[in-house]
Formats: structure tokens, sequence, C-alpha cells
């Protein structure tokens, strides 16, 4: 019957020590060999060990125990007379050590997968989900372009309380502009601002159109921008729409255009039209259109714009209704803050949970295998001892041997998947924390923004 070597060496509480020197890698050492008796003659075998590569560090004597090959009768294999009659074929002139080393042969239980799993465990719990201020009115932040029309017609120049419509647009615009991403760019283009109302400059002034910022926004330069508005001509919408094209920068695949009107097309053009060409285009565009102080049948013109445009028509009378429009954009984005919030939770919880389950699952399974080996050793004790009949004998001396080595394997898995386990809760918390902290930062900074407006 083939058996371990001599020279097997318990490691902790009597455990065997067979490890490679070289890396990572896990063999038996070619000096410790299995004698067997086969026709009188003694022939060698080396014991066998699993390896386990991409590690960064030595493994343990115990860990290099627990990846020893199983034995012939570990797991299902177990034959009730199969091992009686293996038993009856060991020698009965062994020392303790060889005799447990008889028994390992016979009955270690195959931990590979659990030590795979535990040995690369990644108790890590690392979310991530885009961030809502990457995603307003469905645009992706890293491609999205903002586009802003301003009207600046004479009729803008009316009065609306002790203010402009100018006045009052361009404050709404550069607050709004102010919430825009900071990734996505951003750009203001100013219609019918050259000539005059008069008819004699109305050519001139529907030819007007000029973009005057075009970037990442950056406050001074866009209020600079904006100060260079002036209400004095016509109102070439469609021209606006039709220039837009040459600000959308050629890594934008998604567009928001805001047209700021008070009034439709006096320039002849078609706005509906050059809505729908945007829109049509290869880059996802939109167009949002707000009415300010339109009479009845320019907010059914400019409706249509915006209906073509697949976008929105918010018809605005004062001060007060174009920044509670403003206001509502805040609160998607607040919506979409708390959306991705509960999703970062949810998230971090899932993954902490299954986490959590694997370093139990492997911990339950190694216990399990632990408790059967060792039953089975003492089982194989109680029959050496009865078959020796010498409470002296080396086999009758061993129980404690058996308890050891088999205690010593069950405390590493209690400890290593009791560890995994508390460092999966530890970090999956965390995560969830982080998400939550974040997200309701977030949220309230949102309702600051929208409460100022």
């Amino acid at each position: 019957m083939k058996k371990l070597s001599i020279g097997f060496v318990l490691l902790m509480l009597l455990l065997a020590a067979c490890s490679s020197e070289e890396g990572q890698s896990i063999q038996a050492d070619g000096n410790e060999q299995k004698q067997t008796e086969q026709d009188g003659e003694s022939t060698q075998e080396e014991a066998k060990f699993y390896e386990i590569q991409g590690l960064d560090r030595e493994l343990t004597e115990i860990e290099k125990e627990l990846l020893r090959h199983p034995g012939i009768f570990s797991g299902d294999k177990y034959d009730e007379v199969k091992v009686k009659e293996a038993l009856d074929q060991i020698p009965d002139d062994l020392t303790q050590e060889e005799y447990m080393e008889e028994l390992i042969y016979l009955f270690a239980e195959d931990y590979y997968e659990e030590m795979e799993a535990l040995l690369h465990f990644d108790s890590s719990v690392d979310v991530s989900i885009e961030r809502p201020d990457e995603d307003i009115d469905a645009p992706t932040l890293k491609t999205a372009h903002y586009a802003i029309l301003i009207d600046a017609s004479g009729s803008m120049a009316a009065q609306v309380g002790n203010k402009t419509r100018m006045d009052v647009a361009k404050e709404a615009v550069l607050e709004f502009a102010r919430q825009v991403p900071e990734e996505a760019t951003i750009s203001l283009r100013v219609y019918g601002h050259e000539g005059s109302s008069k008819e004699v400059d109305k050519e001139l002034s529907c030819r007007s159109t000029e973009t005057i910022f075009n970037a990442q926004f950056e406050n001074a330069a866009f209020q600079i921008a904006l100060d260079q508005v002036n209400p004095v001509g016509w109102t070439p919408i469609a021209l606006a729409l039709e220039s837009v094209n040459e600000d959308i920068p050629e890594s934008a695949d998604e567009v928001i255009v805001y047209v700021v009107s008070d009034g439709i097309e006096t320039c002849h053009g078609d706005p509906v039209q050059e809505a729908k060409k945007l829109v049509s285009a290869d880059i996802q565009t939109v167009v949002n259109i707000i009415g300010f102080d339109v009479d009845h049948e320019g907010q059914k013109l400019l409706k249509e714009v915006a209906d073509a445009g697949n976008g929105e028509f918010t018809y605005v009378q004062s001060e007060r209704e174009l920044r509670q429009y403003l206001r509502a954009q805040y609160e998607e984005i607040q919506r979409r803050w708390l959306e991705w919030k509960e999703a970062g939770k949810a998230q971090a919880n899932e993954l902490k949970e299954e986490k959590k389950a694997l370093a139990n699952d492997t911990k339950e399974s190694m216990k399990e295998k632990s408790n059967r080996e060792k039953e089975r050793m003492k089982e194989a004790q109680t029959y050496l001892k009865e078959r020796f009949d010498d409470y002296n004998h080396p086999a009758s001396r061993m129980f404690s041997m058996i308890v050891d080595y088999g205690n010593a394997k069950w405390r590493y898995a209690v400890d290593t998947g009791n560890h995994m386990w508390r460092e999966s809760v530890d970090n999956g918390n965390r995560e969830w924390s982080n998400y939550v902290d974040e997200g309701n930062n977030k949220i309230n900074e949102t309702i600051q923004k929208k409460n100022a407006n």
C-alpha cells in the first residue's frame, strides 16, 4: 500500500509542512516521499500539492497543507470496506507521525476550490454609476453641448416691472448657464442684434446672428458676453437655428438648444423647418423654446418650432415665471441625483451581499470537510487501536494529533472566512455611505440653487 514519507513534519499543531520555495508555486519538496512495500522492495512517491498562481506573498504552512491533493477515500469516495482493507495493510511498526501520514494519505479532503476562493478573495466593493450631473435633459455630459440663442430684437427692451425683458432674460440665462455640468460645453448666440427695428434696417438685422461665447462655462467670460447683447433689431429665429450647427463641437453627440424670444419670426424665415433639420442630423438634438411675454399667435407659432425640434415650449409672462421654469430644471437634476444615490446604495449592498455569501459559503464548506476528515481519521485510529490492541502502541496515542490537525484546518476556515466576510461588510457599508453622502450633498446643493430662483 502506498503511504507518505517518514519525513513528515507536523506544522503548527503537528501539521505537515510540505512546500516549494520557488515563488508562489506550491509543490512538495522532492526529498519528501511516500514509501510503499511492493514485492519486498521499497518504491518512492512524492506527496502532491496544488499550485496557486498569482499571489503576492508566501503561503503559510497551514495554507500549504490545505492544498495537499486529496486522500484516496476523500469526499464521496469513502468506502468502509475498502477503508478497513487499507488500514489492515498498514505496518505495525510505524511512529505516530508515520501513522498520521497514512491517515492523511487516506482521508485528506480536497480544499482546492475553497483555497482558490479565499486566497484570491477580493473584498472590495466598487460601485461605478454615472453621476446625474453628466446627464441633464438626456444628453451625456462628456459629449453634451448646450446652445442658448437669445433674441436681440427691439421688443426685448420693453419693461417688465422695473427691468427690461432683456435684463430678465440675461439674468435667467446666466443663472441657468451656471448650472450646466462643468464638463459640458455651452454656446451663446445672439440674433437680430445689428441695425435697428426700423424697416430700413430690417435686411441688416435679419442677416445678423453671432456666437459671442462657446466654451466650457466660465462665469466672468460668460457675463462679459451677455453684457454685449442689446435689444435693437428684428427676429431671425430661423437664421439662428440654421447657424447653431456652427457652434456644436465635433465631439458632441447630443445637443440641447434653448431659444429665448419674446416674439415670432419676423424675417420671413422658416424656424419650424430649421428645427426639423436640426433634429434629423446625426447629432441628437432637442430644441426648447422659452417664449417671453408672447401674444397668443406667437405662442402657437413658437410651440410649432418646439414640437418640430422634439422639445418643449414654455410660455412665461414675467421674471417670476421664467425663474420657475428654470427651477423645474433644478428639480429634474435633484431627481436624478436621488435616483443616482439609490442606485448606488442598491448596487453597493448587492455586491456586499454577494461577497459575504462567498466568504460564508467557502468557510462553511471547509468546516464541513475538515470535520468529516477529522471524524474519519478518528474512526480509523480507533480501528488501528483495536487492531494492535496495545495501549502504548503509537497508533493508540495519536488521538490528540488527529484532533489538532483537524481543528487547525477548521480554525483557518473560520478565521479567514470571517475576516473576508467582515472586510466585505465594511467595504460595502463604506461604499454605501459614499453614495449616500455625495447624493445628499448634491441634492442639497440643487435645492439651494432652486430656492435661489
